[in-house]
This record gives structure tokens, C-alpha cells and sequence, in this order.
């Protein structure tokens, strides 16, 4: 049986798309699932669904398709399994199927998070509220806005289900400013070549550079399914590099780029907060400073 050997378990807009992509560069490590997040641990959706176009894999021989056990190191990466209380029971189902997994939780200053999926939201997934209406909803524990932000309370639930040594986390702050030296922490983490590097590492997935507008008429074809014909006829037989060159022409024509949010002093003053008690049980936690944050 083969399954996942480590897990990037979050934290939403902190990065994890890039760890993905850095982690499938290394010989020793399978490439991660082009499937990222799988969702296979959240469960189902008790009443707050995922996001549009999300999937989750809810077989266990589905998930076990993803991993090759040619590869002793193997993993996946889905942010939603650090969410309580929207996703519930994560570490639990964890630990019942992969209970020796390693796992990897990507933090970064909760504010900017909160900020960055907002972003994100406006862009991709129909957020018309403006950003302090948004995230100024502070009495509900599901907001997708500041529930991922509580990192200590995320960390709590797995340490009742797996030892600290077992869990890494890493300021996508460092991630950003001192990579390779961040990389090789990851991969002795993983107990595989830390020396590895590559010219990809110098690449960043999913940057809120990216985000842009779309018009409606684009936001609509995005819910309708593609045909599975057109994808194996056409798309499956160009090269990576290919249909992302497709794929960036289509974006310039039909959209327009989305310039970042700015939130108000007395925004980012009540979201510090919110999560200051949060961030302090934090670096207690890790022992770790996490000295770019603004709080």
C-alpha cells in the first residue's frame, strides 16, 4: 500500500503552491500529485462547502493512485487540513491511515494572510464585498478569511494526535527571502539529500502578481465543465510549457491585472487583535521569532 510518507497540511495563501513545486524537484522525492489538494483528510463538507473548482478524492484506493512506492519519500498538500473548525477531525483521520507521516505547515503573518486571500478571492472565486466588509466579520469562527490565520489553535489539534518532532513549521517569509537555506531544513526534515538544489527553486507559484479580473463571461465558462475529449485530444498532447503559454495569452485577452487591496489602520489594528494571543502561543510553540510579522 502506498501512501503519502509527508503532508503539507497548510497554511491557505502561505505558500504551498511553491513547496509543492519545489519538493517535486528533488530526485529522492516523488512528484508531488498534479492533483494538489486532495482534500482526502478534510471529510465532507458539513454545511460549508468547498471553494468553486475545488475537488476531494474520498476513496481510499483513489488516493493511493496518487503515490508511486518506487519513491520512499511521497506526499501531497492540501491547505483545508489545517482549518478548524471548518474542516473538522483532519488530524484524527491522519493519524488513523498515515500515522507516521511527517507533516509541514507553511505560516506567515495572519494579517497579510487574511489580506492575500481576499485578493485571491476578488480575483478567482467572485469576492464583491469590499475588503473591510470582508474581514471584518470577527465573531464567526468558520470566516475563511481568519480561521486559517489561527496557527497555534491549528497546531494544538495535531500535537494531541502526533509528537512536535514530527511537525515542521516554516515562516513562508523565509521561504521567500533565504530559500535554499529554508529547502535544505525541509529536506533534512524529510531525511533526503538537503545539498539538492535546482534552477527551478528560483520560481514562485500562484504570487498575488499574478491575480488579475475577468470579465463575467469567462467567470461563467470556468464553471462549466470541460470536455474530457478536448482534453485528451488537444490539451494532453502539448508540453507543460505550452499550455501554460496558452493559457497566459487567453488571461491577457480577457482579463486585466487586479492591483492589491489596502486595508485601513483600524482594520489591520482590530485583525492584530484578534490574533495576537494566537501568534504568541505560536512562537512559544516553535520557539521561533517569526520577526517580520507585524504582530
Amino acid at each position: 500500500m502506498a501512501l503519502p510518507t509527508f503532508i503539507i497540511i497548510g497554511s491557505m495563501k502561505s505558500g504551498t503552491s511553491s513547496l509543492h513545486h519545489y519538493l517535486g524537484e528533488h530526485p529522492q522525492i516523488q512528484k508531488l500529485p498534479a492533483m494538489k489538494e486532495t482534500n482526502f483528510f478534510s471529510g465532507p463538507p458539513e454545511g460549508i462547502p468547498y471553494p468553486p473548482g475545488s475537488k476531494r478524492i474520498e476513496r481510499l484506493e483513489d488516493y493511493e493512485r496518487l503515490f508511486d512506492p518506487a519513491f520512499e519519500v511521497r506526499g501531497e498538500a492540501s491547505p483545508c487540513y489545517a482549518l478548524y473548525p471548518r474542516r473538522k477531525g483532519v488530524p484524527e483521520r491522519i493519524k488513523d491511515i498515515v500515522p507516521d507521516a511527517k507533516l509541514i505547515y507553511l505560516v506567515r503573518d495572519p494579517v497579510d494572510r487574511a489580506v492575500s486571500h481576499y485578493h485571491f478571492r476578488v480575483a478567482v472565486e467572485d469576492e464583491r464585498r469590499p475588503l473591510r466588509e470582508a474581514l471584518t466579520d470577527f465573531t464567526d469562527p468558520n470566516s475563511l478569511y481568519t480561521c486559517p490565520g489561527f496557527y497555534a489553535a491549528q497546531i494544538e489539534r495535531y500535537l494531541q494526535h502526533f509528537k512536535d518532532g514530527r511537525i515542521l513549521v516554516v515562516d513562508q517569509s523565509d521561504l521567500l527571502t533565504d530559500r535554499q537555506a529554508t529547502l535544505r531544513k525541509i529536506f533534512a526534515f524529510l531525511a533526503v539529500d538537503d545539498s539538492f538544489t535546482s534552477p527551478r527553486f528560483d520560481e514562485e507559484a500562484n504570487t498575488g502578481r499574478e491575480l488579475r479580473t475577468y470579465s463575467y463571461f469567462v467567470v461563467l465558462h470556468r464553471r462549466v465543465k470541460a470536455s474530457r475529449l478536448l482534453q485528451r485530444l488537444i490539451l494532453q498532447r502539448l508540453s507543460p510549457e505550452q499550455r501554460r503559454s496558452i493559457r497566459q495569452a487567453v488571461q491577457r485577452l480577457s482579463s486585466q491585472p487586479l492591483d492589491p487591496p489596502q486595508l485601513d489602520d483600524d482594520t489591520r489594528c482590530r485583525l492584530q487583535d484578534i490574533f495576537v494571543d494566537d501568534v504568541d502561543r505560536l512562537r512559544a510553540l516553535t520557539g521561533e521569532a517569526f520577526p517580520t510579522w507585524s504582530l
